[in-house]
């Protein structure tokens, strides 16, 4: 999955649930999914800004 699919799902299922268009009996599982969605999405922001930080400090000083 990447960044995008995660996002994509996570604001799908955001609005669901904030429009109350999940059923209470399958509400659990959304919110389950949705944290689920979120972490995976901080992993790779952080992965991201790590590889970022490398990268910026191996630049030649000016």
């Amino acid at each position: 999955m990447t960044y995008q699919d995660a996002y994509d799902r996570l604001t799908t299922l955001v609005d669901e649930i904030e429009n109350e268009k999940v059923p209470l009996d399958e509400l659990p599982g959304k919110i389950r999914l949705a944290t689920e969605l979120i972490a995976f999405c901080q992993g790779r922001l952080r992965a991201v800004e790590t590889e970022y930080q490398e990268v910026i400090e191996r630049l030649p000083k000016r």
